[in-house]
């Protein structure tokens, strides 16, 4: 009974942890909805594990007469912390990143827009000031050499580039990311071809927190037309679509 009670503790400390936590400007958040979600997802398994191993600990704590409770709970609890929070912060550390990109979009365009990496032949990605850039053509796609893309929270910056290069900062709300994927398949001598790519849906009328936040899907017949030319271009093959 008491450990369900320290089950129960955990799942309540994880919903109050996502919640309270810090929020930086121009970055996407999930809704309250999604955080309590996530936050059960993430969090409950740390607090699951400390709360379980206090437990454990003051069980085997309580053997020794001379202790008196407050003081088994504070031993369980200081070693409980000793075994797990290393290892939660080393899990933090390694995982908690941010992807850092600058997309420059032709003046104007809207719509769908891709970032394709792993894509041989293709140039390299290059930096700004700690920002990978993603230059995008007229059609709303990029393509890397670069073997893989940043993960993370979206960090990202966005800008309008007119035929003379100057840049015009697009705002937040006029961007709806629908994440990250890949294409698989094979050339003609059975070799494996696989690149991934990241993307999002771009709007100039309809800006706002809610475009922002919509879960929009990318327009399948743009995609599969960039796939093909891709496949084309790079490794001479024809599209299976």
């Amino acid at each position: 009974m008491r450990l369900l009670k320290v089950m129960l503790l955990s799942v309540i400390l994880s919903i109050v942890y996502i919640s309270l936590s810090e929020r930086g400007p121009d970055t996407y958040y999930f809704s309250f909805e999604e955080s309590v979600f996530w936050g059960l997802y993430y969090f409950t398994p740390i607090f699951l594990a400390l709360g379980t191993i206090s437990f454990i600990i003051y069980m085997l704590l309580e053997k020794i007469k001379r202790f008196s409770n407050g003081t088994r709970i504070g031993l369980s609890i200081l070693a409980a912390g000793a075994i797990t929070i290393p290892a939660i912060y080393t899990f933090i550390s390694v995982t908690s990143t941010e992807t850092y990109d600058i997309y420059l979009i032709p003046q104007g365009y809207e719509g769908d827009v891709f970032a394709f990496y792993n894509i041989p032949g293709a140039p390299r990605v290059e930096t700004e000031e700690g920002y990978t850039v993603h230059k995008i053509n007229d059609e709303g796609y990029f393509i890397t050499s670069t073997p893989d893309l940043d993960y993370g929270t979206v960090t990202d910056k966005y800008y309008y580039v007119d035929k003379e290069g100057n840049r015009t900062l697009i705002s937040n709300t006029c961007v709806s990311g629908f994440g990250t994927g890949g294409f698989e398949t094979f050339d003609e001598g059975n070799k494996k071809i696989n690149f991934s790519y990241t993307g999002f849906k771009l709007t100039q009328n309809y800006c706002s927190e809610e475009f922002m936040k919509e879960m929009h899907s990318k327009d399948s017949g743009n995609y599969e037309k960039i796939i093909r030319k891709i496949l084309k271009e790079y490794y001479g093959i024809e599209s299976p679509f």
